[in-house]
């Protein structure tokens, strides 16, 4: 092969998986056809190419694994079938990271390298996410320029992609920051990319498969990516090392009853009994007692707690002691604090009390007053997820669009499966195909637009200038970025 395994770009990997005992070859995660006569390896190299072909790529890297040894060898393939072996270059490699071994082990022991589950029902020691150095961005061709989106996107944005990236079967995407595109790898992987061109800038194993369950947050004054995933609280820094293919996360394990909640300032672990469990600066746990009666509802970088009881919302620092109380006014027929909290942005929270009377209302925390309520026809469960567009104040979740800006409002939503929000308008799948809500009006009217099938998904993500449309053609996921063209 006369292509240059430097200038190959290091995303995507695809994972070519054989098992000669069970007569099966997989493709991420794919069944590859198999003849009688077929041979396994030639016949998984053939199934790459045809992907290739599809997703209009030139070459890819490559990780085999013999199912039946355990053992796997790296691989680079070209769309015209020719094959280049790199296991005699990781040996060279190999013997050159035994040089560096002692960064290496630093970087282990400080958690980056390696899963770390601490189960920490003392609160002894410190959490410390490593601070780690800027990754160096591999060069990178976009990939699926052009591609044609196998479902029609919204009015006033192109059929064909910007670029294209396969991801994992029934994923998400999430604009975790400005410069930052969250998706789905089929390896269970999460890619941080260039919004605009897709290149990969941090990749992290262990991702929560929903990945809107995944916040920008801080631990020990260094911002991390937070997720619960499934009894496990997950922290993974932000920055990774230019020599690291992903980071993995440290894990903080949950007893059986607690959770977590990472869409705040400082994560935090609800023990339950008016004890909460959060970080000190140095990332040491330790257990804090709310007032009894409330429920938290914010918390800030510092260690800084508020909560909100029947009629109070009471501030406390990270030890605990009460610092500083504010009157309530609740929403009439309720008795005790919300059943449940979201945060919309620094000082606007969404609120839930199901009393016999289902009652939602936004709460402006710098003024303790109610700026809109609403009785709904049903209150979103934990499972539901949150849609914001803070520039606009605009949100939605479950049934419920909320307006929090100048004009304040809750709105009925009807029967959709939201999928995004952008400025008033909501994004929805419905049995009728994908629809938009427009939140200015009282009651959110579904307008559709030309698709191809009534199965066509709605985009995932909006922004000011693309969306991003995640559909499935035969064994492929994909995400589509369609940029806007008026």
């Amino acid at each position: 092969m006369t292509t240059d395994p430097e200038k190959v770009p290091a995303f995507p990997v695809y994972t070519l998986q054989i098992s000669e005992g069970s007569q099966a070859v997989t493709l991420d995660g794919a069944a590859v056809p198999l003849a009688d006569d077929d041979d396994f390896v030639a016949a998984g190299i053939a199934a790459i190419v045809a992907k290739l072909h599809r997703h209009h790529l030139g070459v890819v890297r490559v990780r085999a694994i013999d199912a039946s040894t355990d053992d796997s060898w790296d691989m680079i393939v070209s769309a015209t079938g020719e094959v280049l072996d790199l296991s005699e270059q990781h040996e060279a490699e190999k013997l050159r990271k035994e040089r560096n071994t002692k960064r290496t082990k630093y970087l282990l022991i400080a958690g980056v390298g390696t899963l770390a589950v601490l189960t920490l029902g003392g609160v002894t020691a410190a959490v410390v996410v490593a601070n780690q150095p800027q990754a160096q961005a591999p060069a990178y061709v976009p990939q699926g320029v052009g591609a044609t989106l196998p479902a029609a996107p919204p009015p006033q944005h192109a059929p064909t992609a910007a670029w294209s990236h396969t991801v994992a079967t029934g994923s998400t995407v999430n604009m975790i920051s400005a410069e930052r595109l969250l998706t789905a790898d089929p390896d269970g992987s999460v890619t941080a990319r260039n919004p605009e061109t897709g290149q990969p800038v941090w990749r992290g194993a262990g991702a929560p498969e929903n990945l809107h369950a995944m916040h920008q947050t801080t631990w020990a004054g260094q911002s991390v990516y937070a997720a619960v995933v499934g009894q496990e609280l997950r922290l993974w820094p932000t920055t990774m090392p230019p020599d690291a293919y992903s980071v993995s996360p440290t894990a903080i394990a949950l007893e059986p009853g607690q959770s977590a909640r990472t869409d705040v300032a400082l994560p935090y672990i609800d023990l339950g009994d008016w004890y909460i469990r959060l970080p000190d600066g140095a990332g040491k746990l330790h257990n804090v007692m709310i007032p009894p009666g409330s429920t938290v509802l914010n918390t800030t970088a510092d260690g800084g707690i508020t909560t909100l009881s029947a009629n109070t919302i009471y501030t406390l620092d990270n030890n605990g002691t009460i610092t500083a109380e504010k009157s309530f006014a609740a929403p009439e027929g309720t008795t005790r604090y919300p059943s449940r909290v979201w945060t919309l942005d620094e000082s606007h929270l969404l609120l839930a009390w199901d009393e016999g009377t289902r009652l939602m209302g936004v709460l402006d925390t710098t003024t303790g007053k109610l700026v809109a309520t609403a009785k709904p026809r049903a209150i979103p469960s934990v499972s539901d997820d949150l849609f914001v567009d803070r520039d606009a104040h605009t949100a939605a979740i479950g049934s419920i669009g909320v307006s929090y800006g100048s004009v304040a409002a809750l709105t009925d939503l009807k029967s959709a499966s939201i999928t995004s929000i952008h400025g008033t308008t909501v994004y929805a799948n419905t049995n009728n195909g994908p629809v938009t809500m427009d939140l200015t009006h009282p009651e959110a009217e579904m307008m559709t637009w030309d698709n191809y099938r009534t199965e066509d998904p709605a985009p995932e993500l909006v922004t000011n200038d693309a969306i991003y449309l995640v559909a499935t053609q035969l064994e492929n996921t994909v995400v589509y970025r369609s940029n806007r063209t008026q």
